[in-house]
């Protein structure tokens, strides 16, 4: 992987909103090199220009660092022009383990992913730029060259997908995105024995729909990517992924409102 000594942009970072302020330095960084917004070898904005970018002190910003220099993905360069460095691109889940999950849980987890992820690729396509797919790609270069179940190829899986969020312009969905797939790893780790080409195969087969643009081939590659671990936490769990709707919660159809003709005021009468 290529060295770079030059300085990640500023504008990279935005002000943490949590309560537990390190931890929120701590992943926003730790997810800017995951996804290959900060490389490997490039020196972080200076320490006072970070902790205003962040809203946080500097105290707290360096309390951050410190976390993620002892997991080894940041390393201190002294001396002019040093400052703290990318050391490795392989970041670890940095996050307090999570606790076994009950049934229902497990569900409604699958369920918000489904719900959100197909949307979320279908705005990687609208809005996702050769940069970002450029970044895929790598990853998924990174992915065939690891060897079979290493740390490195999980967390190259993983940061497929967090560029595929990062890829979709949308904050708020990257964030949610997050939440959800760190409460999946406690789910993939109980059952998921998928093969590595399998995966890989789906992937590759997801980045060439969303760089193609096409919503429904998006949709169908989606549904591929998420029906063989759902099927898994089916038998796992002896129960049905998505249990049968009563009638009488489905709303009858009602026809759609016309909108006022272009030229006309929503008041005016025919």
């Amino acid at each position: 992987m290529s060295q770079s000594s030059s300085r990640a942009s500023v504008s990279l970072f935005w002000p943490v909103e949590v309560p537990r302020t390190v931890d929120a330095v701590v992943d926003q960084i730790a997810d800017l090199i995951r996804v290959g917004k900060v490389p490997q070898g490039q020196l972080l904005p200076g320490e006072r220009q970070l902790a205003a970018a962040l809203g946080v002190s500097r105290r707290t910003l360096r309390d951050a660092l410190e976390i993620l220099g002892d997991a080894g993905v940041l390393s201190v360069v002294a001396g002019p022009g040093g400052g703290t460095r990318v050391a490795s691109v392989w970041v670890p889940d940095l996050a307090d383990p999570q606790s076994p999950l009950e049934t229902e849980h497990v569900f409604m987890i699958l369920e918000a992913r489904r719900a959100l992820e197909p949307r979320v690729a279908q705005l990687a396509a609208l809005r996702g730029t050769e940069e970002d797919f450029a970044a895929m790609r790598e990853t998924l270069a990174l992915q065939r060259t690891a060897a079979v179940e290493s740390r490195q190829y999980w967390l190259s899986n993983a940061r497929f997908h967090r560029q595929m969020w990062r890829a979709s312009g949308n904050r708020e969905l990257e964030l949610a995105m997050r939440s959800i797939y760190r409460k999946l790893q406690a789910v993939v780790s109980v059952v998921d024995d998928e093969p590595i080409s399998v995966r890989l195969g789906i992937h590759e087969a997801t980045l060439a729909a969303i760089m193609r643009g096409d919503p429904e081939e998006i949709e169908d590659v989606m549904d591929d990517h998420f029906a063989h671990l759902e099927r898994l936490c089916e038998i796992r769990y002896g129960r049905a992924r998505i249990r049968r709707v009563p009638a009488f919660l489905i709303p009858r159809s009602r026809p759609v409102p016309r909108l006022p003709e272009e030229g006309t005021s929503s008041g005016s009468r025919a």
